[in-house]
């Protein structure tokens, strides 16, 4: 006979698991769960008793640092959300409504807590995008600068940096095109611009700060100003944000600044990475290129070498092109890549004897024999005073690679 369910096990003495509960345990376990769902909807509301909306909250979107008179001088920019919002549609033409403050103090942290003194609410650094330096602060105060930046414990490492020789509170209130918002201008988002036009390579904060610790290093600082001479609106000529230079930094000091056809060169020789740039070919005594190429991906391997009282560079750059303009269809592909790689011989050795003569280390030479000839750099480099008098170019030898023209293919 099977045993009922309520039997008690005779071995055990406990009665058997009936898989049932009885209605004191079923209210029980309702009234558990009720209060559980009460409790934890309290927990998740205590979570938002502190939250604050973003209207109520001033989020820095850049900074400028200037040094005049032994005193800083904090810039903030402020960038009305709202008025971002409007501008989300494709027919908008509010501006943004941008807002510059300004703090001074003998130390860079004095002059950042002036900043709060009338900012009507909390600050917050955690959003900043982009930071500007002076002349003034890259001649000596760049240790000063990171120092406090860094151990400000809400700025990241990322924003994109800059120096000018222009007045920061020009560079930080730029117009955008088409009163689009502010924050899509090259300021903020330069890569977008350098993929169609490498010029002047663009830098993050850690980029210029891990360059700054190592020792021989050489940074290349884009230089950015407000100046427009391309854009009109009308009859005006808003002020647009572009490059126009690049400060070279050694040993934490600024060398100085390069710009325009001085700095053709280095774009073979010492940028990460050229996405496309054109190159025009002249032929001697026309003012017109014979030939518009668009280079792509520039390498230069270097090699020093020890020769008399100095050191003696030799290059070998390659680079692929392709074919924009060309006003002498008689040319074959051949005799258009020699004068391609006769017009960048010329002006990888330009740069080099105007930025020699100046003192300026744009490619990176003393870096080179810090990391690849130690021995050489302690002979030639090592507590000198400039080095670069030392220093000449051996051969330089340049591979240019015409792939297209257009719809034409050119194969060996």
């Amino acid at each position: 006979m099977h045993a009922s369910f309520h039997e008690t096990d005779q071995s055990s003495g406990r009665t058997p698991y009936t898989g049932f509960h009885s209605p004191e345990e079923t209210l029980v376990t309702r009234w558990t769960a009720k209060v559980s769902l009460v409790i934890s909807c309290f927990i998740l509301l205590t979570g938002c008793w502190d939250s604050k909306e973003v209207q109520s909250i001033n989020f820095i979107t850049a900074v400028g640092i200037d040094y005049v008179d032994n005193h800083y001088i904090a810039y903030a920019q402020l960038i009305d959300f709202s008025s971002i919002a409007k501008q989300d549609g494709p027919t908008s033409r509010e501006a943004s409504d941008i807002w510059i403050g300004r703090g001074e103090g003998t130390t860079l942290s004095m002059a950042i807590d002036d900043l709060y003194q009338t900012s009507q609410q909390q600050t917050l650094w955690t959003h900043v995008k982009a930071i500007v330096l002076s002349k003034n602060v890259l001649n000596g105060r760049l240790e000063d600068v990171f120092n406090t930046l860094l151990h400000s414990g809400q700025l990241r490492y990322t924003p994109w940096i800059y120096g000018t020789d222009h007045k920061i509170t020009d560079v930080l209130a730029p117009s955008a095109l088409l009163n689009q918002s502010a924050q899509t201008i090259e300021l903020f988002e330069p890569m977008k611009l350098y993929k169609q036009h490498s010029s002047y390579e663009p830098i993050r904060l850690h980029q210029l700060i891990d360059g700054f610790r190592e020792p021989a290093s050489v940074i290349l600082l884009p230089s950015i100003t407000n100046q427009n001479q391309t854009w009109f609106n009308g009859d005006k000529t808003p002020p647009l944000i572009r490059m126009d230079g690049f400060y070279v930094i050694s040993n934490g000091k600024n060398q100085g600044k390069v710009m325009g056809k001085d700095a053709d060169g280095t774009r073979f020789v010492n940028y990460d990475h050229v996405y496309q740039y054109q190159l025009y070919v002249y032929r001697s005594g026309k003012k017109t290129p014979a030939l518009t190429l668009r280079l792509n991906n520039p390498k230069t391997k270097i090699k020093a070498r020890k020769e008399g009282n100095g050191v003696t560079f030799d290059l070998v750059t390659s680079v692929k092109s392709a074919i924009i303009e060309d006003h002498d269809s008689h040319q074959s592909p051949h005799a258009m890549e020699k004068e391609a790689e006769k017009q960048i011989e010329s002006e990888i050795r330009d740069t080099f004897e105007k930025n020699k003569s100046r003192k300026i280390d744009s490619y990176g030479f003393v870096e080179h024999l810090y990391r690849h000839e130690l021995p050489l750099w302690r002979q030639e480099v090592y507590k000198r005073d400039n080095p670069l008098e030392r220093f000449k170019l051996g051969k330089v030898e340049v591979h240019v690679k015409i792939l297209n023209a257009s719809t034409y293919k050119y194969n060996e």
